[in-house]
């Protein structure tokens, strides 16, 4: 899902700001201080990035190369204060948007998956009203949510926990979607890092067991050749589009993502709240 462009852009030239991103420890001796975030347990350093502004490559980006792109679609539900009702509209108004989108046969949505994210003082009353739906911090180390050996496993999970008579298919794709819902610029925003730019040797096998969920996952190592972007000042007007499993491995790249502190570059930015989802998009 790539348009053609005859005048490539220089990508070294893009507008850039430097953000913090946790890594998995590569060895005992690397010389990256440790560090200690919200949602991993695993030995982490930290290291300062360049991120780049992927606004005006948005027509050279790939699911299937790059592995993240961004797509101009509108939520009704964009302000829905209830996380209980913002999962079912959520859910009800992008699932037939991920189905049309790559032409697939059915798409099963992770129900478990779908999580609200907001930071800062306000977010413990909804954390508390939207109890495993909202989560108070942002996931700022790189990691692939799964690893392949864990795509048929999760998607056949979903279905059992849905009810879902389990189909033959020809081929499987785990979408992920993240939305922000506060207004721009937001103070963690999501970066992405470019799957071409990884390789095997940069990834970390671990098992995620959080939320009544075990799973293989992989975490990354840093490396000096990765090419990490973002798409400053979102609106809820638009989203991230990734993909974080595909059965024909010729089209899964090892795009890893990461939230990060953005507030160098915009000091006054706002506490991000957003919405992410997964889909399992099955062609017969």
């Amino acid at each position: 899902m790539r348009v053609s462009s005859t005048a490539q852009i220089n990508h070294d030239q893009l507008k850039s700001v430097q953000g913090q991103i946790a890594f998995a420890r590569r060895s005992p001796d690397e010389k990256a201080p440790a560090i200690v975030v919200p949602g991993s347990d695993a030995p982490l350093v930290s290291y300062d990035v360049t991120i780049r502004d992927a606004r005006p490559i948005v027509d050279e980006l790939s699911l299937d190369s790059e592995g993240f792109t961004l797509i101009q679609h509108k939520i009704s539900c964009a302000n829905e204060s209830d996380p209980e009702i913002m999962l079912d509209r959520y859910l009800e108004e992008m699932v037939p948007f991920i189905k049309d989108y790559f032409k697939a046969s059915w798409v099963v949505p992770k129900k478990d998956a779908v999580i609200i994210r907001s930071v800062g003082a306000s977010s413990a009353p909804l954390a508390e009203k939207g109890a495993g739906l909202v989560r108070p911090y942002v996931a700022s180390f790189a990691h692939i949510d799964y690893a392949p050996i864990a795509g048929p496993v999760m998607a056949a999970r979903e279905d059992q926990l849905q009810g879902i008579p389990i189909r033959a298919y020809s081929r499987l794709m785990i979408i992920q979607a993240w939305h922000a819902l506060s207004e721009p610029p937001q103070d963690f925003p999501l970066a992405f890092c470019d799957g071409n730019s990884v390789v095997d040797t940069d990834l970390v096998d671990t098992v995620y067991e959080k939320y009544d969920v075990k799973h293989k996952t992989w975490l990354v190592h840093y490396s000096p050749v990765h090419r990490w972007y973002y798409f400053p000042e979102m609106s809820s007007d638009e989203f991230a589009l990734f993909k974080g499993y595909d059965s024909e491995d010729d089209h899964n790249p090892r795009s890893a993502h990461a939230a990060f502190d953005n507030r160098r570059a915009y000091p006054n930015a706002n506490p991000r709240r957003s919405v992410e989802a997964r889909f399992f998009v099955y062609y017969d």
